[in-house]
């Protein structure tokens, strides 16, 4: 999850495992019809992206090395809020097989004025952790019951 403040510039972040080029890249939001970035034939097609978002969404490297296909969307607003996927598509070297359409990445953002705390050091692009902190928290409460319980029977 991506958290910013109205007007801050906000990462993307999409980083493709695959070695083969990218061919195509599809930047949208599940809820709009029109894509937020659309890049095909090595350029950006503003055709087909969502008006609302032209001019304001840039790759981060624009020779996508390593896969990087992260864009930048800049001076992000209230009504930015929502989820972003990230797809690749690449060429298959395999006769048998077409070009490959790879969901890479699924981006929450959420941008608000209020006093809600950024994560990290208050960098918009800061994620929140992953991992099983909540899980370890849980498993040690429900191991000292379930002692307490064995105990008292």
């Amino acid at each position: 999850m991506l958290r910013a403040k109205p007007a801050e510039d906000v990462t993307l972040p999409c980083n493709s495992s695959r070695d083969a080029a990218i061919t195509k890249l599809e930047w949208n939001r599940t809820e709009l019809k029109h894509y937020v970035f659309y890049f095909s034939d090595n350029r950006q097609n503003e055709n087909y992206q969502d008006p609302r978002y032209h001019g304001r969404v840039q790759l981060k490297d624009p020779k996508m090395k390593n896969g990087n296909a992260s864009v930048l969307l800049k001076n992000v607003g209230i009504d930015d809020t929502g989820t972003y996927e990230c797809w690749v598509i690449t060429h298959s070297n395999n006769r048998r097989k077409r070009n490959e359409r790879e969901l890479v990445r699924s981006v929450n953002l959420i941008v608000s004025e209020g006093s809600e705390k950024h994560l990290k050091n208050g960098d918009a692009n800061d994620e929140q952790p992953e991992g099983s902190g909540g899980h370890v928290v849980l498993g040690a409460s429900l191991g000292l019951v379930f002692s307490s319980l064995v105990l008292y029977l």
